[in-house]
């Protein structure tokens, strides 16, 4: 018993390890945020994930939000929106999914009077 709990511990410490590893540089300056309870409710299906930088995570809802409200009134769950939205440019990255069932993408968005200030976002569209 006490040896399991030793070995368990030793593996959750390399776990632990592993993960406080210097990240990928591009993504260091990303900082996520908590979207629990909000996945169905920023306007994909699911949006899976919303990432910042320069940007505080209520703006980056209010701009996921008018991003997928833009793609849906541009062609539906297939849609894509080319329009500046609250000051952002969006382009969705490469779609993968099962034909006309569901696709993944994720969506990056940067400020046109600041790069820097970016959004990002991964979500599921039902189509």
């Amino acid at each position: 018993m006490i040896a399991g709990g030793l070995v368990t511990a030793g593996l959750l410490g390399g776990v632990l390890a592993q993960s406080n590893a210097s990240p990928i540089a591009h993504d260091s300056s990303f900082a996520p945020c908590d979207i629990s309870g909000k996945q169905q409710q920023l306007g994909a299906s699911y949006v899976t994930s919303l990432k910042v930088q320069g940007v505080s995570c209520a703006r980056a809802e209010k701009l996921v939000r008018a991003y997928h409200r833009c793609r849906h009134d541009s062609g539906g769950a297939a849609g894509t929106c080319d329009a500046a939205l609250l000051g952002f440019r969006c382009k969705d990255g490469k779609r993968a999914g099962v034909p006309n069932v569901q696709y993944n993408a994720t969506a990056k968005c940067h400020k046109l009077s600041n790069p820097s200030k970016r959004v990002k976002s991964r979500y599921t569209q039902n189509t």
